[in-house]
């Protein structure tokens, strides 16, 4: 343990968004080259602690110090020259410009003429970019890089201290704070990552890990803090705690780790001879996709295992009509739905929630309410087509209940709400009455342990009603908790079936990493 712990503190710190207390009197003390996570519930406050300390928030009450020196509260430029930098969770980055296009944009080197300086531009984002990782190009586009590697930019962009003298002095960074960091990275990109942390820690920056995923918390942290609803509970040492303590501290009770078919049913057996309520017939999209065919019987959740960039999203694009290029058909209980638009898959009663929540499944501009009901309005029409307001307002007010989304109202924006209760509501748009299909893709991801178990009873419940349920996760105990089959992809195809005792990890990675010209199946 580095020998100060005291290098950093935030004390006292409370605020408050409306009627939603956000921190109360809560006080962290950090040491200098130390990973100190921040875990929680979401809503419990974690993200709003690492923008209070970068001085993106301005607390109610509260300071923070940092190496003797009082910052100036809510001052975001105050913060950044002591040495705090911040790493949103969302990328905030052009992917249509250049690497070193985008690490430049705050600070754009110039020439004695006034114009931009390209060269100098390359060399500062290969300084900055080639310590995290010597293989990206800074002359590339950043939309055509992967997640992990954006990330990893990201991150250089908070290490810029202005050394080149080209820009404005800025000052060595000693603290960073990743707020969900791997959250949509794959299992070997969030290594990469928690590697690039560590050695980070090793040169004496301190770094603050928001993050909900377990298993980094005790592969890559020293100490972990841990806060519930707005409240300050416990800082552990990570080697002196383990993983069911960390979550009752967390949530107030104990959950213990989802163990393989926990949340599944007997379908696959009691459905045997059934007609499927969902079909898929030789699914193909060039590039993506090549002749996948499956099926889901009512009150059936079939996973789809695999590694990132195997298909899996693509293939629920493509079934709910995302694909302008996908051939091939998909039948609901019988019926062929239109593939053209998505229209056709609501109409045919196929609900879809899609792996990011914020550029694909929610309308931050309107209400929770609205966006519950939104695909559904012509249905809950009036007369003359007419909005149907009494019906919505009925309909909104029965789903914040079922579902148990926390709200301050119907009105309120989706941005208002925690990221756990955002999922929610994205299940509750799509669970209604006269669903048949549910598409899930990666449906607790960036979310906290007590919210995935309300997700993974809300998933059971729906096959319990005669959903056909299609399930895509990158996290195996869940793939394996939750689904009654799992089909493994692997390049566009699927590469196995695994049932009953064959539903392990190892057998999913072994179907996930074969070549992609060999189909196999296990009974």
């Amino acid at each position: 343990m580095p020998p100060s712990e005291s290098f950093l503190i935030a004390r006292n710190i409370s605020k408050r968004f409306g009627i939603t207390q956000a921190l109360d009197d809560v006080s962290v003390t950090f040491a200098r080259g130390e990973v100190h996570a921040l875990m929680g519930e979401n809503g419990a406050g974690k993200s709003t602690l690492g923008k209070a300390i970068a001085g993106l928030h301005k607390p109610d009450t509260g300071g923070v110090i940092i190496d003797g020196r009082e910052l100036k509260a809510g001052d975001i430029d105050d913060s950044f020259d002591a040495g705090i930098r911040l790493v949103h969770q969302e990328l905030a980055q052009c992917p249509n410009l250049s690497v070193a296009e985008n690490l430049c944009l705050h600070d754009i080197p110039s020439s004695s003429l006034g114009l931009v300086n390209f060269a100098a531009m390359k060399r500062r984002a290969q300084r900055l970019v080639h310590q995290l990782d010597p293989t990206i190009d800074v002359t590339r586009p950043l939309g055509e890089l992967s997640p992990g590697k954006r990330q990893i930019c990201q991150i250089a962009a908070a290490l810029d201290d202005g050394s080149d003298g080209l820009g404005k002095a800025k000052g060595a960074p000693k603290v960073i704070v990743l707020d969900e960091p791997t959250s949509s990275l794959s299992i070997a990109e969030a290594e990469c990552l928690m590697a690039i942390a560590r050695n980070l820690a090793s040169q004496g920056i301190t770094i603050i890990y928001v993050s909900h995923r377990m298993g980094e918390i005790f592969a890559c942290c020293d100490r972990v803090t841990v806060l519930r609803d707005g409240k300050f509970v416990a800082t552990n040492i990570v080697k002196e705690i383990d993983e069911p303590t960390l979550v009752e501290q967390m949530i107030g009770r104990r959950i213990e780790t989802a163990k393989a078919r926990q949340f599944a049913g007997n379908a696959s057996t009691s459905a045997v001879g059934t007609a499927p309520m969902l079909e898929v017939r030789n699914i193909s999209s060039t590039g993506k996709l090549h002749d996948i065919s499956l099926h889901v019987r009512a009150g059936e959740v079939v996973g789809i295992g695999g590694l990132v960039g195997a298909g899996r999203s693509e293939l629920l694009s493509a079934i709910f009509g995302l694909d302008a290029n996908a051939q091939g058909e998909v039948l609901v209980n019988g019926t062929l739905v239109n593939l053209a638009s998505p229209q056709g898959a609501i109409d045919a009663k196929i609900g879809f929630v899609p792996e990011d929540r914020r550029n694909q499944g929610l309308f931050f501009l309107m209400g929770v309410g609205e966006n519950m009901v939104l695909p559904f309005m012509r249905q809950l029409a009036a007369a003359m087509g007419m909005r149907g307001l009494a019906s919505e307002n009925r309909t909104i007010a029965e789903k914040i209940t079922e579902f148990r989304v926390k709200t301050a109202s119907p009105a309120s924006l989706p941005g208002e709400l925690s990221g756990g209760n955002q999922q929610k509501l994205l299940i509750a748009r799509w669970l209604g009455k006269d669903t048949k299909v549910l598409l899930l893709d990666e449906p607790t991801r960036g979310i906290d342990v007590g919210t995935k178990n309300e997700v993974y009873r809300l998933v059971r419940e729906a096959s319990q009603r005669g959903l056909a349920v299609l399930l895509v996760s990158s996290e195996m105990p869940e793939l394996l908790a939750l689904s009654d089959r799992v089909l493994v992809m692997c390049s566009g195809r699927i590469t196995g079936e695994l049932i009953g005792d064959n539903m392990t990890q190892a057998n999913i990675l072994r179907l996930a990493t074969v070549d992609s010209t060999t189909r196999t199946k296990s009974a």
